[in-house]
């Protein structure tokens, strides 16, 4: 076999196994990134939670919760984006229109009492 063969067949190796290096870094990076989501989800709640008692104005309370979510991000190595950020935003608008869905019927049927 000559040197030729070697590198010939070296380098095809490498063809096949550099996109499948780079699949499986994005795949580890997307998992890692779902699970931290999880964490992200409970310092929210948390965080909304702990504003409800510090403001009374609805605006301030998301900034806060905003503001001290990006910084716990960091914290888990979590990487908080536009995109993160946008979804972080409309969770929390999501939970405080449940949640006042719900204070109102609970509201009613306190009335019908």
């Amino acid at each position: 076999m000559s040197w030729v063969d070697i590198v010939v067949s070296i380098m095809s190796g490498l063809a096949v196994c550099i996109p499948l290096v780079v699949k499986l870094v994005n795949v580890v990076s997307t998992y890692v990134k779902e699970k931290n989501w999880s964490q992200i989800v409970a310092i929210v709640l948390d965080l909304m939670k702990e504003a409800e008692t510090l403001f009374s104005d609805g605006a301030t309370k998301k900034a806060y919760v905003m503001a001290s979510v990006e910084s716990a991000a960091k914290s888990i190595n979590y990487n908080y984006d536009d995109v993160a950020k946008q979804k972080v935003s409309d969770m929390i608008d999501a939970i405080c229109a449940t949640a006042k869905i719900v204070n109102a019927e609970g509201a009613d049927e306190n009335e019908a009492d």
